[in-house]
């Protein structure tokens, strides 16, 4: 999953070592050049390296038009499908669900039409004991009963309970991703319990002012947001280039949210 898609798209993907075809679904927030102008150009790329399998791209309404003239005034030819996925704007909307995994889109607050995105994931069925299925020495059909959290009962009487042949299943994971916007209580639903949350922190909050014109969130009212919504981990990044020194932004908003880590290329976090 491919999370927005500004102009040095290609050179990110590359210095981390992300192989382009590996990418499933892009999911774009909204239409301001720093976020989607590098979407053609690896497109392009993605077709000179032999991609044939389709691409899922999700975003604004204007974004399938946009790429498709992109596309076209500069001759390229692809060889695979693109498939698009336009967000709602009325409110939060699934766009994606398969095998435990669901991704959903919902409205914020922005100059323009603009979106967050929540991926939540729970695994869809129990794990058996590994030491279980040898001890009971179980058939395939009673394991895929047992993964599906159902007892087995054999012929003899025997009744395997579920809860002592299977793992616990883990808690669900819940990482939300803001977009750019300014504080607005579609973010803080989208959060509520989430492992992950990145909100856009464009400026100080002296700056409040400038932030409601432009449509962007100072680093305490991120901050204020992720601890309403009780969220495990905020990350905030889009910094205002004003800011020589990125920790100021950090230290306001853990004035408010003590676990605020500043977005840094390259970083990796594992929910």
């Amino acid at each position: 999953m491919l999370l927005d898609a500004g102009e040095g798209v290609q050179l990110g993907l590359r210095l981390q070592r992300i192989p382009f075809q590996k990418i499933e679904r892009i999911f774009i927030s909204h239409m301001h050049g720093d976020h989607v102008l590098g979407l053609p150009g690896l497109i392009g790329s993605m077709n000179l390296l032999g991609r044939e399998r389709p691409l899922i791209i999700h975003g604004p309404s204007m974004l399938e038009p946009y790429v498709k003239t992109a596309l076209k005034f500069t001759e390229t030819h692809l060889k695979f499908e693109l498939n698009f996925v336009a967000a709602n704007p009325n409110g939060m909307h699934v766009s994606m669900q398969e095998k435990g995994a669901r991704i959903s889109s919902f409205p914020v607050k922005h100059r323009i039409e603009a979106y967050g995105y929540q991926f939540y994931f729970e695994a869809p069925e129990l794990n058996v004991k590994k030491a279980q299925i040898e001890a009971l020495e179980l058939q395939r059909s009673e394991i895929i009963q047992l993964k599906k959290g159902m007892d087995v009962k054999r012929l003899d009487g025997t009744l395997i309970k579920c809860a002592q042949a299977c793992h616990s299943k883990a808690a669900p994971l819940c990482y939300v991703y803001s977009g750019d916007t300014r504080p607005c209580d579609a973010v803080r639903t989208a959060s509520l319990n989430a492992d992950l949350l990145y909100h856009e922190a464009t400026f100080l909050d002296d700056k409040r002012r400038k932030a409601k014109e432009t449509g962007h969130s100072t680093a305490k009212q991120a901050a204020e947001i992720a601890a309403d919504a009780h969220v495990k981990k905020l990350i905030i990044g889009h910094f205002s280039s004003r800011y020589r020194n990125e920790e100021l932004l950090a230290d306001e908003a853990r004035s408010v949210f003590n676990h605020v880590v500043l977005a840094n290329e390259g970083m990796k976090f594992q929910l």
